[in-house]
């Protein structure tokens, strides 16, 4: 099958920053799995943060739904302390935001959602400050 769903990653202060468009089905979460981890390998620090820009509708399927949260836990055995998450463009924001929140809930992540890209990065600077 063929990946669906968009996701590209850059490394700002040891925050993952991740931008991408949904929805999104396991193939594309796989391969995006394997570009997070070369973007990973440039961090200086073992505690890190994820601030994630969604951009249309913010939704998994079943499938990778249960690999975003393997991920997440993953992540967290891994110095990931939270993650900061900005959707824009959605159709159903609540919706996308039950959807979203149900997944973090399930890996035991601490998020919350902003409106700006500024709001996130103070939010996680925050938490890693003493990190």
């Amino acid at each position: 099958m063929l990946d669906h769903g968009t996701l590209d990653f850059k490394l700002e202060d040891n925050i993952l920053i991740i931008e991408g468009r949904g929805p999104w089905n396991k193939e594309a979460m796989i391969l995006s799995s394997e570009n997070a981890n070369l973007v990973q390998k440039q961090r200086t620090k073992d505690e890190w943060g994820v601030i994630a820009i969604i951009n249309g509708e913010p939704i998994h399927t079943p499938d990778a739904a249960e690999l975003l949260v393997e991920y997440i836990k993953y992540d967290k055995n891994n110095g990931r302390v939270a993650t900061a998450l900005i959707l824009t463009d959605s159709t159903f924001p609540a919706l996308g935001k039950r959807h979203i929140s149900e997944l973090y809930n399930k890996a035991g992540e601490a998020f919350q959602f902003f409106n700006n890209i500024t709001d996130a990065k103070i939010w996680m600077h925050s938490l890693l400050v003493d990190k």
